[in-house]
């Protein structure tokens, strides 16, 4: 039986009041993975609010801790990496959590009891793309975002399965008000070989792109 059963009681005749009961509510050791199946998840996050928001429904009610957490690609079998100090804020089954870039693999963990389930965005769309080109001895990074955006880029090498970012950083800026459009940045290319990662700074919690002039991807 699904934590979340609800038993409701009732005289038989018309109109009569009904009592509502929830016997697992009080029992952790029964909220398992069978919870969340029970439970149904609305996305209501905005790109150009800078905003996750989704809102719970379920028969008993449920109020999970919510917090970030992101995938290295799309696929539901990868991890989900948390990420520090980033709960969302809820009232009455709405998680809200605002500077965020939106996107669809960077998610909310609920968690309740000694369980937890994964919720991404349900749109696939991004607020922006980027591509990156060689031009000599720099790399071109051609940005196109639909919102006002602050995006930064650090060259970064691989070591032991990750791509550190090194200093500087370089930033570029599409101003409030503008139309949307396109954005380009060069970094000098100081070792052969180097990938470069793009994030948007003018937000707290970001996904950061991985790109390689080789043609690798990542996260």
């Amino acid at each position: 039986l699904p934590p979340t059963l609800l038993l409701q009681a009732s005289y038989p005749h018309h109109d009569s009041p009904r009592s509502k009961h929830c016997p697992f509510r009080d029992q952790p050791a029964s909220y398992g993975p069978e919870l969340w199946s029970s439970v149904r998840f609305h996305d209501y996050s905005t790109s150009s609010k800078d905003q996750m928001a989704m809102v719970l429904s379920a028969s008993c009610p449920l109020h999970p801790r919510a917090t970030l957490c992101w995938r290295e690609t799309a696929a539901e079998t990868v991890p989900c990496h948390d990420i520090p100090n980033s709960t969302a804020s809820e009232e009455e089954q709405v998680y809200m959590l605002d500077k965020v870039d939106v996107h669809p693999q960077l998610c909310f963990r609920f968690s309740y009891g000694n369980s937890s389930h994964v919720e991404c965005p349900h749109q696939p769309e991004t607020a922006w793309n980027v591509s990156v080109s060689v031009w000599g001895l720099q790399l071109r990074l051609h940005l196109i975002s639909s919102v006002p955006a602050a995006f930064s880029a650090a060259l970064c090498q691989h070591r032991g399965g990750q791509c550190e970012p090194e200093v500087p950083l370089y930033t570029v800026t599409q101003p409030e008000g503008s139309a949307p459009g396109e954005l380009a940045l060069l970094l000098p290319m100081q070792v052969l070989g180097s990938c470069v990662l793009v994030w948007r700074s003018d937000v707290r919690f970001a996904r950061k792109q991985l790109l390689c002039p080789d043609g690798e991807w990542g996260s």
